[in-house]
This record gives C-alpha cells, sequence and structure tokens, in this order.
C-alpha cells in the first residue's frame, strides 16, 4: 500500500501542476460516414460545471461525429423535457456540483437536481440515448444519483493498477477485461474491440440487464479518499476484481453507454506533449474506434 501511494502522490503533482491541454491537430475523418442523410442530433451538456464540453475536453469526439453526419450542439441550461426535445442523443461527461468547483472534497452532492434526472430518464425511457461520462472523484459522486436511476452503483474514488506508475490501464480481449457488447463486437454500426486503453477514472457495478464490456479483474486498486489525490494508510481501498469501467443497456425505449473514465474518448496533450487518449495510437491503438462505435450504437437507435 504504500509504494501505491508514493505512486499516486507523484500522480497528483503531475496532474495538478500541469493540466492537459486539447490535441487540436487530431482529427478522425470518418472515411464511410453512416448518418449523412438522417442526421442525429447530439446535445452535449455544459451546464453543469462539465469538465469536458464540445470545444474542449470534447473536441476530438465531436469533430468524429460530425463526420459520421451528426449534428452537434451545446446545453447551457438546466435540463427540461423542452431543452431535450428533438435530440437523439444526450452527451453528459464529468458534471461536477457548484460546491466541488475548485473544491475536490467530500461531500461531493449530485451535479443534477431531482427534476432533472427525472427528465433525463424520461427523455431516455421514450427513446433517447444517452452517453454518461464520470471520470475520479469527485466526477462519480456527482453522477451518483443520476446512475442509480438505471440501478448503476457509481464509486468516488480512483482506479489504478497495483504497481503501475503512471495510466494507461489495458482492459485486453485476451484477458476477459474486454467483453462481447453492442460496441465491442462486430455489426453492422461496429467493428470487434480487443484492447482499451484507460487513463485511471472511476468504477461502477451495473444491474443484469446491463452489459458491461470493460471489466476488471484482481490487478487494480479503488482508493477512496476524502479529498481527491491526498491519501494515506488509511484512506479506504478495495480490490477492483468485479468493477466495470465500460458498460451499455437498453432502457424502456432507449439506450445508454456509461464509462468511468474520459480520457479514452479524448485527445489530449500532458507534460512534454504526451499524447493522452484516442491521439496515443501506441498506447491506445482501438480507442477512436471504440468511440466510434459507441456514437453509432446511440445514434442507431433511431436513425
Amino acid at each position: 500500500m504504500k509504494n501505491l501511494l508514493v505512486i499516486f502522490l507523484c500522480l497528483g503533482v503531475s496532474v495538478l501542476s500541469a493540466q492537459p491541454r486539447i490535441d487540436t491537430t487530431f482529427r478522425v475523418d470518418v472515411m464511410r460516414p453512416m448518418f449523412v442523410e438522417s442526421q442525429p442530433k447530439v446535445l452535449i451538456d455544459e451546464a453543469h460545471n462539465n469538465l469536458h464540453r464540445k470545444e474542449t475536453g470534447l473536441f476530438a469526439l465531436t469533430r468524429m461525429m460530425e463526420s459520421d453526419g451528426a449534428m452537434v450542439e451545446s446545453n447551457h441550461k438546466k435540463f427540461t423535457a423542452e431543452i431535450l426535445d428533438g435530440y437523439d442523443i444526450l452527451i453528459i461527461a464529468n458534471a461536477l456540483h457548484v460546491s466541488n468547483v475548485g473544491n475536490w472534497q467530500n461531500p461531493c452532492p449530485s451535479a443534477f437536481s431531482k427534476k432533472e434526472i427525472d427528465v433525463i430518464v424520461d427523455f431516455v425511457n421514450g427513446g433517447g440515448a444517452l452517453l454518461l461520462v464520470a471520470d475520479h472523484m469527485p466526477y462519480g459522486g456527482a453522477a451518483q444519483d443520476l446512475a442509480k436511476k438505471f440501478g448503476v452503483d457509481w464509486n468516488n474514488g480512483f482506479a489504478i493498477r497495483q504497481g503501475q506508475h503512471w495510466p494507461p490501464s489495458v482492459f485486453d480481449r485476451k484477458d476477459n477485461m474486454v467483453l462481447d457488447s453492442p460496441v465491442t463486437t462486430d455489426s453492422d454500426y461496429s467493428k470487434e474491440i480487443s484492447y482499451i486503453a484507460s487513463f485511471a477514472g472511476s468504477v461502477f457495478k451495473v444491474p443484469e440487464n446491463a452489459q458491461p464490456f470493460m471489466v476488471y479483474d484482481d490487478s487494480h486498486i479503488i482508493l477512496m479518499p476524502d479529498i481527491a489525490w491526498q491519501f494515506s494508510e488509511e484512506t479506504k481501498n478495495e480490490n477492483s476484481n468485479g468493477w466495470v469501467q465500460g458498460a451499455c443497456m437498453e432502457y424502456g425505449k432507449g439506450r445508454i453507454v456509461f464509462l468511468g473514465e474520459a480520457a479514452m474518448i479524448t485527445a489530449q496533450l500532458g507534460d512534454s506533449d504526451h499524447k493522452v487518449g484516442m491521439n496515443n495510437k501506441e498506447d491506445a491503438p482501438e480507442n477512436t474506434q471504440l468511440a466510434l462505435n459507441i456514437f453509432r450504437y446511440l445514434a442507431a437507435l433511431n436513425n
């Protein structure tokens, strides 16, 4: 545990001292766009102190979706049925309650009001699609109430491979950490995924009707500090076995994809322009295809 804490302390200093920058040079031009005629409408949430937004963290994903035929817009208001009306896909990435802005410690309240959660549930139940992404503390905590409505138990902690000095963590099909699902197998809208790179993040558990596609073995540890990036021998922790970082499910007439880590579907630059995310073709060779599969799974629902 002591060696792991040293790793995390170094990791935390690095992250806090140099926040990743957006790699605007990374573009994904879809050679055979799937939705040119139907043009699914995508709404990216920016009304809840979101770390990842349309032209920041989700820049590369936005350009990919547009290249595949989507119309992508930003949301700057609290959710209502009227706000979501007419959209096919809602993307929420790293939302945060106002009390945790610049204050990454417990408690980590819901980023969404009860009324907003009900609106989102009704949107999905009525045939909408949702991509919900919540990274490590405090983002996992901010998503807990919304996720719980869909039967998902989201952990407000940090997941990292034991003995590893820096992410990414690897989910490999040969180790049974990548499982068959609508976003990881060959279909009309997806290609098989065998290898996914994740850059720390959070974990969750899903109901029986969900299909997990990123599943932990016992190689990671889940740390649950009271203050983000502050760890000690007393920090609550447990083994990762049985936890999930990626899953999809049908809900009512709609579809949902849950991700416990955001960088895997972004393109960012860290220290010395080190590539973090889909743009890192050495460490994350299949993440771009995974992102496209996820979008197409969600978009194919109504198109």
